[in-house]
């Protein structure tokens, strides 16, 4: 069980911490308070400890595949 900081996930990741914090409500990750954090400009964001594990494998089991919508070969073209 190796715990990580919200602060260095948002690095490794290379996205906000807010965008992180996100992450970890969404998919209920366990989090556990530790400080103040002033990575992202504005009012300072609570900086939390979890597991690397299971924030990995929280997003991993929610992950989805992105496809757009095949288009429907009887669709009429200009709308006639």
């Amino acid at each position: 069980m190796g715990m990580i900081s919200s602060e260095a996930l948002a690095e490794n990741l290379g996205v906000t911490h807010k965008q992180v914090k996100g992450l970890i409500l969404k998919y209920d990750v366990r989090a556990v308070p530790s400080g103040s954090s002033y990575m992202d400009s504005g009012k300072p964001q609570r900086k939390v400890l979890v597991d690397e594990e299971a924030f990995n494998q929280g997003l991993s089991q929610k992950a989805a595949v992105l496809r757009r919508p095949k288009k429907d070969k009887s669709a009429k073209k200009n709308g006639k």
